[in-house]
């Protein structure tokens, strides 16, 4: 398994992978734009400030030289409005439901603190607002040191 930056040429496919995605989750309700989510990867990948990061898991494909991705990571560095200490936060996190406890997650985690430390970050911050695992993800979070400081709520204004 690979953990390495994410490509323009990775788009594509994790447009895909994310429509595949979006429908197992809470947020299936409010429909799936590809072109915005294109549009939205781009400017991560191109982010010439170094305050958004993409990782990207990828695995060998058995029998094949090829590899594929299994996992994605997407963060971001900024300060809190009352303080100059950069904080370190995940976007969107996620492994393909096959390759779940493949070690992937952790090691997208792993490279994502590092990029975080080598910015100077002091705290990482993982909300989890997928309605989905929520169990799994706090236990796996936890053994990994975060701390539960808060909680993820919703009111739908759609009639």
């Amino acid at each position: 398994m690979n953990i390495r930056f994410a490509t323009i040429n990775d788009i594509p496919v994790f447009v895909e992978l994310g429509k595949q995605v979006h429908k197992t989750t809470r947020f299936k309700q409010y429909g799936y734009n590809e072109e915005k989510m294109a549009k939205q990867l781009r400017a991560i990948i191109d982010d010439q400030k170094g305050t958004h990061c993409f990782f990207v898991a990828e695995s060998e494909i058995k029998g094949k030289k090829q590899k594929e991705p299994i996992g994605w990571l997407l963060g971001c560095i900024e300060s809190h409005l009352f303080s100059e200490h950069a904080i370190a936060s995940v976007i969107n996190y996620g492994v393909v439901p096959n390759k779940r406890m493949s070690g992937a997650g952790l090691r997208l985690l792993t490279a994502f603190r590092k990029w975080a430390e080598n910015r100077g970050a002091v705290e990482l911050n993982a909300g989890v607002n997928s309605g989905i695992d929520l169990d799994k993800m706090d236990t796996f979070l936890r053994k990994l040191g975060f701390e539960l400081t808060g909680g993820n709520y919703s009111l739908s204004l759609k009639k």
